[in-house]
């Protein structure tokens, strides 16, 4: 796939943070295989966070600033991410015209404090991972295949950012950074598993075990900042798995029953058309009483019949995490 020309996120401080950094200060240009085939060429540096010596790696879309131990994922991480790019560009093709990291939670701590202290009271609490403000996004180091599912979330926020205006939903834009988390590296090259994704498939799960799954009207107007905030880590972790799954159904579930209209929310992003398409379905009669915009955009371009829907997704939620439906 040809790649777009994307402007320098401030995937700067990869605590495995990655934030887009602007300036390459080329020191060598190195190479790793690629999906394809390819080459992603690369060039390194040193780079320091304070008195933390790191290393700042430079692609074609990404300013990779690390302070990363494992030498063996820090090398994996050009081609990973230039890899995870490909697929945000599949979901949502950028117009013709990144990322960081950091060791540990303490520094990761650090930076979100001094660079976010607005945000911080909110950021401190999340129990694993980062976040992303802007296309610039912070992740510390957990394990190998646990960050790079986290680089691959957080990126996709970082994408968006750098490309769109467009005001998204929070189910939404939840929902496609989770779609992006799962991925398989036969012969060391990434390839995305959209719905393999255990983590979240295991706290579906849990959720279903305890009848804690969100109604479809409560998940499409939840705001992930207020549920992170309630500091209950059993709900943080149930909203994102249903966004997840909810992106899963609406692109491959009921035998492709809603993909022709999740196609048309993806492309009204793209072209700025989505907020106004809102605007439109919250008054029409169909939207009883308030209607969040979560809600309203899902009226517009999925179905009115949020009943029906429901049901369905319930189905397909059995369905995905291997459970029997109870008569």
């Amino acid at each position: 796939m040809e790649h777009n020309t994307m402007k320098k996120s401030t995937i700067n401080r990869l605590w495995i943070s990655p934030s887009f950094l602007l300036g390459l200060g080329v020191l060598a240009v190195c190479g790793c295989s690629s999906r394809d085939d390819t080459v992603v060429q690369f060039t390194e540096e040193p780079w320091s966070f304070g008195r933390i010596k790191g290393t700042k790696l430079s692609t074609e879309h990404f300013d990779i600033h690390s302070t990363l131990r494992d030498g063996q994922l820090q090398e994996a991480l050009p081609e990973f991410l230039e890899a995870a790019y490909d697929q945000y560009n599949s979901l949502l093709p950028a117009p013709a015209s990144g990322e960081d990291k950091l060791n540990d939670r303490s520094q990761w701590e650090l930076y979100a404090r001094t660079n976010f202290p607005q945000q911080y009271p909110v950021f401190r609490k999340i129990s694993a991972g980062g976040f992303a403000v802007g296309n610039e996004c912070v992740v510390y180091y957990i394990r190998r295949t646990y960050t790079l599912s986290v680089l691959a979330h957080e990126g996709m926020h970082q994408y968006f950012a750098n490309y769109f205006s467009t005001r998204l939903p929070a189910w939404l834009n939840e929902g496609l950074a989770t779609y992006c988390e799962s991925y398989e590296l036969p012969s060391g090259k990434a390839r995305f598993t959209p719905q393999r994704n255990s983590f979240r498939l295991n706290a579906l799960r849990d959720a279903m075990t305890t009848d804690a799954v969100l109604p479809l009207r409560a998940l499409l107007s939840t705001d992930a900042g207020r549920v992170i905030n309630q500091g209950r880590s059993r709900l943080t972790k149930t909203y994102y798995a249903q966004a997840w799954a909810l992106v899963c159904f609406l692109r491959h579930g009921a035998d492709g029953k809603y993909a022709d209209g999740f196609q048309d929310m993806l492309d009204a992003i793209v072209s700025g058309e989505l907020e106004s398409a809102a605007k439109v379905a919250r008054i029409q009669p169909s939207a009883r009483g308030k209607t969040s915009y979560g809600e309203s955009v899902f009226r517009a371009y999925i179905t009115d019949d949020l009943e029906m829907l429901e049901s369905e997704f319930g189905d397909y939620l059995y369905e995905l995490v291997g459970f029997s439906k109870p008569q």
